[in-house]
């Protein structure tokens, strides 16, 4: 691990106000408390798992606050990370939606998904038309949203391997107008993929207990993506639903909280930018119907200082999410023409319980903040695909396609139970001096397969293996205050991916390809050590922050990888297998005047490099250079500013096969959004979004493409657009 890899110096978040004393005592008078309660703006949750101001986090977050939220127009989950420097959305597919975030290259299951402090559901995707994505309509009842760029496995166990995406529901006192009651009302429309969205929320209170009521909605279509023609457009409709729940009330423990969310996301796709073109060169018709149904049920409590915890937070949850998807083909240019319905069901059931805890002591004549806690839960996975196809001619009708016979499983019933077991504090070395921050995690991952006879009917050669896995994940950081609004830190974590279970047990298996996937009882768990570096500063006019990091990922699991032909079984087998050394480093700046009293610029800027160690190839999941600069008016009852985005071209790519990758070419856009602000209670949005209607292509949505592919007209950007936003409280 060289150190001097590291290109520089590091960023991090910028703080306004001043720090927090290091150990808060148990007892501090109302000034104290008033002044905390100000500041709880510029607090992070996700950095320590208990709160902290950005100026104390050893590493990169970012907050994106409620106002964030409306001051950019945010919609959905594309729209919050549309100006986040390291951040994409990873969405490859016009049908299934997005299957999480994209952080310095890591996405998918290897960046955690939190909905206050609980993991999301798995992603999971197989063949053409299975895929799970992850709806995250949460969003549309988030609070804030915080970003932890970076390996973050000593917190947040397996899955942290890119990072942590934290979202934070709403509560009551988000909702509170007056002492007992509150309401607001949020509306907004873009005309990018002709979608609207509404947010309600109603809260009541009395003088120990809460009530907090709150429902959202969105509508939307297909991306009306620049340059797309108009007969190849993957024409969609979405809608999507959330209904959240909230009850507290105050007792000598601390305050217990009640929460149940809710959620419903369907999608109707007409596909027809593939139709015609290989496997699917004879289709004539391709139909989706897919939905997704979710709940969380969440009983939690924060503690009020004890002898012996000074902050606590447990949670006891359950929550369950349930897709199916329906393909629906129509083959019409065969001698013999087919009509092949596919169905695809997928659940998970998650429980799981935890705790985050904190204690402040004296030892050594040094002030020590010791954090603590441990999460344990247990899934049950289970998927199912069925398919029949109809020869239109004759009238028969088969369960078998390409030589598999449905109903089958693409792995067998599975429970993952996961224990992570944490402790990390914080102290001075000596008075003003540098605080330093170490941590360990205690993690086991434990899967086992149930009886499953559908499963062992379709592949009853097919070897089934349990897998258990444990490791030791450290941290270490430090903070190192260089001028009174200036500190210089650095930071040291491993990262962790335990192997997961779609590639520990595979069922493949084409006999009239002579094709079997087999599992890999080997397989091992993908670690990431991430070394980050940098200095930040601000002052009562201006902040800024300069990050480099260097991130080495080894044992990378490729999923159903050729190994080649197997002469005795006379089978081409694939299996997933572990990869070499996949090094990402770059850049983060960040940078913010305030110019005069109505006039403040900012400037953001990304550098990031990756590369396959074992092949000498670029990654293609690692964005190219962007640079995000925006000047802003404001007057006493509305605001204006532009926003100039710049993106290099992508480097050129190649598969393993020395293949041309599609490499996204490089744009410029200019969006300009405007605020008014009625009254103290309602404001009012306006944007215009790329001013210049270019056609680009987000790096997030293309990576991996091939060339030539037929989808990429369909995933690139919309062209101008406009969108509208109404904020209300009473």
């Amino acid at each position: 691990m060289k150190l001097s890899a590291l290109a520089g110096v590091v960023a991090g978040a910028v703080g306004v106000l001043p720090s927090l004393a290091l150990a808060l005592p148990q007892e501090v008078n109302e000034a104290e408390t008033a002044q905390q309660e100000q500041v709880m703006e510029t607090i992070t949750v996700v950095a320590h798992r208990q709160p902290r101001q950005l100026s104390e986090v050893a590493g990169t977050v970012s907050i994106i606050s409620e106002e964030d939220l409306q001051r950019d127009l945010v919609l959905n989950a594309a729209d919050m990370v549309r100006y986040q420097p390291g951040v994409e959305l990873d969405d490859t597919t016009s049908r299934f939606g997005h299957s999480g975030f994209r952080i310095r290259g890591i996405g998918g299951n290897r960046t955690a998904v939190v909905i206050d402090q609980i993991p999301v559901a798995d992603y999971f995707a197989v063949g053409t038309y299975s895929n799970t994505g992850r709806g995250l309509l949460e969003l549309g009842l988030a609070s804030r949203v915080e970003i932890l760029r970076g390996p973050a496995s000593t917190l947040y166990g397996s899955k942290a391997l890119g990072g942590v995406v934290a979202v934070h529901l709403l509560d009551a006192e988000d909702v509170l107008t007056s002492a007992n009651y509150g309401a607001k009302l949020q509306t907004g429309v873009n005309s990018d993929s002709n979608r609207a969205k509404a947010m309600a929320a109603t809260a009541f209170a009395n003088n120990n207990s809460s009530l907090m009521i709150a429902a959202a909605l969105q509508y939307g279509q297909d991306v009306q993506a620049e340059g797309a023609p108009s007969d190849k457009r993957d024409r969609q409709h979405r809608r999507q639903q959330a209904v959240l729940l909230r009850a507290a009330t105050d007792s000598d423990w601390g305050q217990w909280r009640i929460t149940l969310d809710m959620q419903r996301e369907s999608r109707d796709t007409d596909i027809q930018s593939v139709i015609g073109s290989g496997r699917l060169r004879s289709t004539t018709s391709l139909i989706g119907d897919d939905s997704r149904d979710q709940y969380r049920v969440v009983a939690d409590l924060d503690m009020t200082p004890s002898a012996w915890i000074d902050r606590g937070h447990w949670r006891v949850y359950h929550q369950r999410s349930v897709i199916e998807q329906d393909s629906f083909e129509q083959r019409m240019l065969l001698p013999e023409p087919l009509d092949i319905q596919r169905l695809f069901d997928f659940s998970q059931a998650t429980t799981g319980m935890g705790a985050d805890l904190e204690t402040d002591f004296h030892l050594a004549n040094s002030r020590h903040r010791m954090g603590y806690g441990f999460e344990l839960s247990s899934s049950e996975l289970e998927d199912q695909r069925d398919a029949l196809q109809t020869n239109l001619t004759t009238g028969d009708s088969t369960n078998v396609l390409l030589g598999e016979t449905f109903p089958l499983r693409d792995f067998p019933r599975t429970r993952v139970t996961e224990l992570g077991v944490y402790a990390h504090d914080e102290f001075e070395l000596w008075r003003d001096g540098p605080v330093i921050s170490p941590g360990l995690r205690y993690e086991h991952y434990r899967l086992r397969t149930r009886d499953d006879a559908l499963f062992e009917a379709r592949y009853p050669n097919t070897e089934i293996t349990n897998l258990t896995h444990d490791a030791w994940l450290p941290k270490l950081g430090v903070v190192w205050p260089i001028a009174d609004n200036a500190e210089w830190f650095a930071q040291y974590a491993r990262g962790y991916r335990a192997p997961p279970f779609s590639d520990v047990n595979i069922g493949l298996y084409y006999p009239q390809f002579n094709v079997i996937a087999i599992a890999n009882p080997d397989l091992k768990a993908e670690r990431g050590y991430a070394f980050e570096t940098g200095i930040r500063g601000r002052s009562s006019k201006s902040e800024w922050s300069l990050t480099a990091y260097h991130n080495r990922y080894s044992d990378f699991i490729q999923s159903r990888a050729a190994l080649g032909f197997d002469p005795v079984r006379q089978l081409l087998v694939f299996q997933s297998i572990n990869r070499d050394k996949v090094v990402i480093e770059g850049l983060e700046a960040t940078f913010s005047q305030q110019l005069s009293d109505s006039w403040s610029t900012s400037l953001s800027a990304e550098y990031s490099r990756g590369e396959d160690h074992q092949t000498g190839r670029a990654i293609a999941d690692v964005a190219p250079p962007r640079a995000i600069a925006e000047i802003q008016y404001s007057a006493d009852t509305w605001d204006s500013r532009l926003v100039f985005t710049a993106v290099r071209g992508q480097r050129d790519l190649v598969d393993e096969g020395g293949e041309d990758l599609f490499s996204a070419p490089g744009y410029a856009t200019l969006d300009w959004l405007t605020r008014w602000y009625v009254n103290t209670n309602a404001n009012v949005s306006v944007g215009v979004f790329n001013l210049t209607d270019r056609q680009y292509w987000r790096n997030s949505r293309v990576s991996g493409m091939a060339e030539g592919d037929p989808q990429l007209a369909v995933l690139a950007e919309s062209g101008l657009s406009v969108g509208a936003a109404l904020y209300y409280t009473f």
